[in-house]
């Protein structure tokens, strides 16, 4: 059995399939957060925002205006610029840079790796931190996974 398994993979990774295997199976894992993501954007979407499809290794929907703008200007945990829920990236219709969307879509790959619990494990590191005596939002492991991404990012022009 362990060798048929080792057969099958070895033929979707020749193939160029395991990629997309893998991108599925993670899409499908974060689909709860990615439901709660949609139930936001489409109020966005239809009080005169929009949606684009990002295109990348990591499958998501980037939704943008002016309820995205008040939302995330209003957030309970600060003004933000954008945030990720699921395969959903929240994002204000003016300033989103490279590398702020980058950061987020760090967010939606953890979100495909974490699934359901994500939420729960994003907000345990943020414990853990002030725990130790550091700040949540600084020293939480998953921002810190992004904020690395953000810097292997080509600058923008």
């Amino acid at each position: 059995m362990r060798n048929l398994i080792h057969q099958l993979l070895d033929k979707l990774h020749r193939s160029g399939r395991l990629r997309t295997v893998a991108g599925l199976i993670g899409v499908l894992w974060a689909l709860p957060l990615s439901l709660l993501g949609l139930v936001l954007a489409l109020p966005i979407r239809i009080l005169h925002g929009r949606i684009d499809r990002v295109s990348g290794s990591v499958p998501a929907l980037l939704v943008r205006g002016p309820l995205a703008d008040r939302l995330l200007q209003r957030h309970p945990f600060g003004p933000m610029a954008a945030m990720a829920i699921g395969h959903i990236v929240i994002a204000r219709q003016q300033g989103l840079t490279a590398h702020t969307l980058r950061h987020e879509l760090v967010h939606v790959l953890q979100a495909a790796r974490w699934g359901p619990v994500f939420p729960f494990a994003y907000l345990a590191a943020s414990a853990w931190a002030l725990l130790h005596g550091r700040r949540a939002y600084w020293h939480n492991r998953f921002e810190i996974a992004a904020r690395k991404a953000e810097k292997h990012f080509p600058p923008e022009s």
